[in-house]
């Protein structure tokens, strides 16, 4: 950003940036510091909040209150939606058992954007898939172990008796 202010002026033809480009500019350079958005113009908002990370944007929700941001955070969270998650996501799993268990959770949460939501969703269903997962692999280890040292799930002491 800042290069751009610096190559404008050695152009002397170049008409400055106005005061409200230089606030922008510096908003975006330092998005993630912002807070509570409080009353600032939805147009500033849209330039400003594309330069948001997930965590960021999620940030800026939270702490902003008495204002809806969806008009301008809903096509971010769609974005976001659409890059972190395709059709393969959870291929052999119950998905609907997945959503069912990630939507009791999100829903004692309360959020105006609806690609907020959905992408939240998705996200407690990615962690109920890999705890499954994990959990799975762990019973795995535990077996194969279990049966290297006891051989075949039999255990030593069953010999003595």
């Amino acid at each position: 950003m800042r290069g751009e202010i610096e190559g404008m002026s050695k152009k002397r033809t170049a008409k400055a940036p106005s005061l409200v480009d230089l606030c922008v500019w510096t908003a975006i350079d330092n998005v993630r510091y912002l807070g509570d958005v409080g009353e600032t113009d939805i147009e500033l908002l849209g330039k400003i909040l594309q330069h948001c990370t997930v965590d960021q944007l999620r940030h800026v929700e939270d702490s902003t209150e008495g204002r809806d941001l969806s008009p301008v955070t809903d096509v971010l969270w769609k974005n976001f939606y659409v890059k972190e998650f395709d059709e393969n996501s959870f291929k052999g799993y119950n998905i609907e058992e997945l959503r069912a268990e990630a939507l009791s959770t999100m829903r004692r949460k309360k959020f105006a954007s609806k690609w907020r939501f959905k992408f939240e969703v998705w996200m407690k269903m990615r962690e109920v898939k890999e705890k499954i997962s994990t959990d799975s692999l762990m019973k795995k280890y535990k077996d194969e172990n279990a049966s290297k040292w006891f051989g075949l799930g039999q255990t030593r002491f069953s010999t003595l008796s």
